[in-house]
């Protein structure tokens, strides 16, 4: 089969991986992919594609307006060809209500009528489109072949919404596990001098994320420990301020943003790592890519049960109740006194990886979908 994807997800090299993996599957005869040709993020600032210079897919920019805007950006409608790749999926993966979605529909009824379509949502918060919104949206449902939802939430609501399609709970990435691999920890943690039990955390400094939960947990615990913090935002100085006070033997260490590669290896060196995410009416914690990184390293994992989080570590880890530090400083307990229950999660959690969350099974999930809906 011939795939055509869209996202500006694909601009970065890393994430490319994954049309890697699909383009490599014995069912898919060529892969195409459609990218913005730059893209604005808040922390990052502009990106720009990057275009393999040898791989089993193609990466073609094409110029958009409102580059950032996930939801309301538009390719330059002439600059895209589908008349001559014929594709047979057609994949969007901005959102059931995407303005670039409407336009591969479009696309797709002129130029490539036999395609069948399909986009991608991650969106776990219930909403109500407003008019004329929510009638693209009704129409880009009804001309869809099939969905593709990030996390279990994100399915219902689709339903919730009237559509009664072909759809698949997957996530939209997985994890390269050669690059996230068990390494070599005490080398890691003799250098970044770590003497006792090392409590990790990846992810933007919000409050979202639970922070205050993990400080309130860590100020109970009755052993000593390194808490290793990578990521930046608005907590940071919170964290540090309270680390500043903590007793001798327990401290806090911030780490500046590393490439993603280094992030492997710096996760190494945690005996434990935790995503304490709180649900808010503004967000919900997705699906917490993080765990599955840690996981696919032999590190075990504590996450809350907010959103998706039980659902990605499901029994290959540790999960408490949303914003209760007592039963986190439990479990925080449990695994420092606990080597066999550590050795025996953190197995469980790289297993687990291997069965369902790398990019190779992530494409045999996605490619057999795609031959279901042909």
């Amino acid at each position: 089969m011939k795939l055509l994807y869209a996202s500006h997800t694909y601009l970065v090299n890393e994430n490319q991986k994954k049309l890697a993996a699909i383009a490599a599957h014995p069912e898919v005869e060529a892969l195409h992919c459609i990218v913005p040709h730059l893209w604005k993020e808040p922390v990052l600032g502009t990106v720009l594609p990057y275009i393999p210079r040898q791989a089993n897919y193609t990466v073609t920019p094409v110029r958009v307006a409102l580059p950032g805007n996930e939801m309301r950006f538009m390719y330059y409608s002439r600059d895209l060809d589908l008349e001559e790749f014929q594709p047979d999926i057609i994949v969007v993966e901005n959102g059931p209500g995407a303005f670039s979605y409407t336009q591969f529909l479009r696309k797709r009824n002129k130029f490539a009528p036999r395609a069948k379509t399909v986009f991608f949502t991650w969106w776990n918060l219930p909403y109500q489109a407003r008019e004329p919104l929510a009638a693209l949206e009704r129409w880009n449902l009804r001309n869809s072949n099939g969905a593709i939802a990030g996390n279990q939430d994100a399915a219902d609501i689709l339903r919730g919404h009237q559509y009664d399609g072909p759809m698949l709970v997957l996530p939209q990435l997985g994890v390269d596990e050669v690059v996230f691999n068990p390494g070599n920890p005490a080398a890691v943690k003799a250098e970044l001098g770590f003497q006792n039990f090392v409590i990790g955390y990846a992810g933007r400094l919000v409050p979202e994320k639970g922070l205050q939960t993990l400080m309130d947990a860590l100020d109970t615990v009755p052993f000593n420990f390194d808490l290793f913090i990578l990521g930046a935002g608005p907590m940071r100085g919170d964290l540090e301020t309270w680390g500043a006070n903590l007793p001798e033997g327990k401290s806090v260490h911030m780490h500046p943003s590393v490439p993603h590669t280094e992030v492997a290896r710096l996760m190494t060196a945690m005996d434990a790592f935790v995503l304490p995410s709180l649900s808010t009416s503004f967000w919900l914690e997705q699906f917490g890519h993080v765990l599955i990184e840690a996981m696919a390293c032999e590190v075990p994992v504590i996450g809350s049960s907010s959103a998706e989080i039980p659902n990605v570590i499901a029994d290959a880890g540790l999960v408490f109740p949303e914003g209760d530090a007592n039963a986190l400083a439990t479990a925080f307990t449990s695994l420092a006194t606990d080597e066999a229950q550590r050795q025996s999660i953190a197995a469980a959690g790289r297993q687990r990886v291997l069965d369902t969350y790398t990019h190779d099974q992530i494409a045999n999930q996605t490619v057999a979908f795609f031959e279901s809906l042909l």
